[in-house]
């Protein structure tokens, strides 16, 4: 898999699984990366739009980019996608989770109570996670 980040977090991102990882703000990644299966975009804009030509045919590209949410290039709204809450599907990510298959990095945690500055907060790393119920 091949995966790009600043040139802070190409370790981090190697940990998650990366066999390659370029570093977007030295280079264009559609100038190494040729004829993939699946492009998972999450910024949008000129990086998604570079992103197609990377594809090998028949490939696929998924943007969770809320930029993209109403664009009117077919393509782009196809590609757009939006997370919507299903039991068995939550079910499989826990237990991908608790079997080690997959690893979600925390970057801040909060009580409930404060589930608005939370909503606010951006960490540099890792999802944002809202503590219900006693102590953790």
């Amino acid at each position: 898999m091949t995966a790009t980040a600043g040139a802070g977090n190409l370790d981090f991102v190697r940990g998650l699984g990366a066999d390659e990882v370029i570093d977007y703000r030295a280079e264009r990644f559609e100038e190494r990366v040729r004829g993939v299966d699946a492009v998972f975009d999450t910024v949008g804009g000129d990086t998604l739009r570079r992103s197609w030509g990377v594809l090998k045919p028949g490939g696929r590209l998924v943007t969770i980019a809320a930029s993209e949410e109403g664009s009117q290039d077919e393509r782009t709204r196809a590609a757009f996608f939006i997370v919507e809450p299903r039991r068995a599907e939550l079910e499989e990510v826990a237990r991908l989770i608790d079997g080690g298959e997959v690893r979600p990095v925390v970057g801040a945690e909060f009580p409930l109570a404060d589930a608005l500055r939370a909503y606010w907060h951006k960490p540099a790393r890792g999802k944002v996670v809202l503590r219900v119920g006693g102590a953790g």
